[in-house]
């Protein structure tokens, strides 16, 4: 993984982290209600050491009420639909 992957794998995972935590969701909780895996994999991709999938996106997005592009670091506000710079 390059230096920049490892960076934004780091940032998603710790944005993911901080609304789950947000949600007072434990790691267990949401390794098996949103990841459907363990809860060591939930806390290596949470810790940007193992890449989440589109997949582990969409799922935290919708128990977090986010947008992915929030998660993905595309826009400041996790306001589901707000997509910030378009205009009418």
């Amino acid at each position: 993984m390059s230096v920049v992957n490892k960076t934004m794998e780091k940032f998603m995972g710790e944005r993911v982290d901080a609304l789950r935590r947000k949600a007072n969701m434990t790691q267990q909780r949401y390794a098996a209600e949103v990841l459907h895996c363990s809860q060591g994999t939930a806390s290596t991709k949470l810790a940007g050491k193992t890449r989440m999938s589109s997949s582990d996106v969409l799922n935290s997005a919708k128990a977090f009420n986010v947008s992915t592009d929030y998660i993905y670091g595309l826009s400041d506000s996790p306001e589901p639909g707000c997509q910030e710079g378009v205009t009418a």
